[in-house]
């Protein structure tokens, strides 16, 4: 799954309980905001599910728990929210902990990459609203990485069955 983020704009992380996604997609995000820093450019991008509860369960307590506190910490700021906040030293990148509940609230945002936990539990158009916000200034290799367990909906039509909308 990293050799597949790291060469391509949008990978779908997707199978069985348990092999680790959720695990993949937090630790795949840190790596690329820290490797972002390295290139001169400090980032912000987002880590979603479908719920705050969700959000919380899935990834908030296991990013408390497992990333190194030298590196940063899960904190609240008044410019950017609810997020890993990687220490100043380390460019203050952050990985911004959202949920989609309305996934239209981040239009107008801008994402180095953007993360979604259990894609499956979203709507395509949650999709192509969040596509919008992929971008930022002077990254030109922006990623979309989910994880999730692809059940028979858009998520497999468009990454398993390479069966897409037309327009």
């Amino acid at each position: 799954a990293t050799d597949a983020a790291d060469s391509h704009r949008y990978t779908l992380f997707g199978g069985s309980r348990g092999p680790g996604k959720s695990y993949w997609l937090r630790w795949w995000l840190l790596r690329f905001v820290l490797k972002q820093h390295a290139l001169g450019r400090n980032v912000d991008v987002m880590l979603a599910c479908e719920d705050y509860p969700s959000l919380r369960g899935r990834q908030i307590t296991k990013i408390q728990a497992e990333f190194p506190p030298e590196l940063g910490e899960v904190k609240s700021t008044k410019d950017k929210g609810l997020g890993y906040h990687l220490r100043p030293e380390l460019g203050g990148g952050s990985i911004l902990l959202r949920n989609l509940d309305d996934p239209t609230k981040y239009q107008s945002f801008e994402f180095a990459a953007i993360g979604i936990d259990e894609l499956t539990k979203n709507k395509a158009r949650t999709f192509d609203v969040l596509r919008g916000s992929l971008r930022w200034p002077g990254v030109v290799d922006t990623r979309f990485v989910a994880a999730t367990n692809p059940a028979a909906n858009w998520v497999r039509e468009y990454w398993v069955e390479k069966r897409f909308p037309d327009g």
